[in-house]
């Protein structure tokens, strides 16, 4: 048996499985052979073993059944281990190189090397310019700490503002119409005018009082809930 009979026997025993997991197994085992080169091919098939139980062990890890030993493991090509043979011995006769027909080789995997990391001097690189740039950061941050904090406290001190000037205005209410009513027996033209300008100051608390209701009351829960709707909405995307 050849490679192209090995293959077309591994690709008909695959023909249940989806056509991306065939190609992707198909490929891997083509760069295997590659690696071996065509003078290896024979060695290649003796590793790899039957077709049918190397089709089995493909089907077994893509339906994740978790059993058998040789899994067939699916890899990207840059991660794939790769296959090397011992160089063919040489006999004694001058420069002509014959194989040793009763030496027969064996495959050896070697681990692919590991993926240097970020050299020393970039990191030291990229300290020094988080050193240099950390006063701009940290400006900005407490900008923009100081404009959030400035806003709330500026809807908080308009709500405050508008409750006490609500009381103001309500008790000034009470007090005129207090001494308008007190001095609708000695001069009755100045108690109604008293009493009318204490029911004005008491329209306009009423009016201040309602904004004060619907600031702290209706508002200002509409506006962190709109807040947590939109750091909710930013976690869900990052997720």
């Amino acid at each position: 048996m050849n490679r192209t009979e090995y293959m077309r026997q591994l690709e008909s025993l695959l023909q249940n499985i989806s056509a991306t997991e065939r190609k992707e197994a198909l490929q891997y085992y083509n760069e295997y052979f590659n690696d071996a080169g065509p003078e290896n091919e024979q060695n290649v098939i003796e590793a790899l073993g039957n077709p049918a139980k190397v089709a089995e062990n493909i089907k077994k890890d893509i339906f994740g059944n978790g059993y058998g030993e040789n899994n067939y493991q699916r890899v990207g090509a840059d991660s794939r281990a790769v296959i090397t043979y011992p160089a063919d011995s040489q006999t004694e006769n001058g420069n002509n190189r014959q194989s040793d027909t009763s030496q027969t080789a064996q495959a050896q995997v070697v681990s692919p090397q590991k993926k240097e990391g970020m050299s020393t001097g970039m990191i030291v690189l990229i300290v020094i310019l988080c050193i240099l740039a950390s006063p701009v950061i940290l400006g900005a941050a407490s900008a923009g700490i100081g404009v959030a904090a400035g806003l709330i406290a500026t809807w908080f001190g308009l709500i405050i503002g508008f409750g006490a000037t609500a009381a103001a205005l309500i008790l000034i209410l009470i007090a005129l119409v207090a001494v308008g009513i007190i001095s609708m027996f000695t001069h009755p033209f100045v108690g109604m005018c008293l009493i009318g300008a204490g029911l004005i100051c008491g329209g306009v608390g009423l009016l201040f009082l309602m904004l004060t209701v619907a600031m702290a009351g209706i508002a200002t829960p509409a506006i962190c809930c709109w807040i947590g709707g939109l750091f909710q909405k930013r976690g869900k995307k990052e997720a």
